[in-house]
């Protein structure tokens, strides 16, 4: 058996739905308003994976203009060996005869 609809209380969801679009509207301002520079390339007879280890580790060597992602490289590090240390700890076996 249905049920008739009932009316949407206001008091309660009224506001998280106007911080929702509020939040939206900022959003999508940020997003249309924003200005990218013109994509640059390689230069010819440079390695991208060179390039690519090269900002890795911060490393300004030869013609590459580059940012230095060293902190990211090491958080992402940091994540995946807790990750590695939380799959062995419920990996293991308490006690048992094998």
């Amino acid at each position: 058996m249905t049920t008739k609809p009932r009316p949407i209380r206001l008091d309660r969801s009224a506001l998280p739905g106007l911080v929702a679009f509020g939040l939206f509207t900022v959003m999508a301002a940020v997003f249309i308003g924003a200005e990218f520079g013109t994509a640059e390339g390689f230069p010819a007879g440079e390695s991208i994976v060179a390039g690519i280890g090269n900002s890795l580790l911060g490393i300004t060597d030869g013609g590459l203009v580059v940012e230095s992602f060293l902190v990211a490289l090491i958080l992402i590090a940091i994540a995946l060996d807790a990750a590695l240390d939380g799959a062995i700890l419920l990996a293991e076996r308490d006690g048992g005869d094998e």
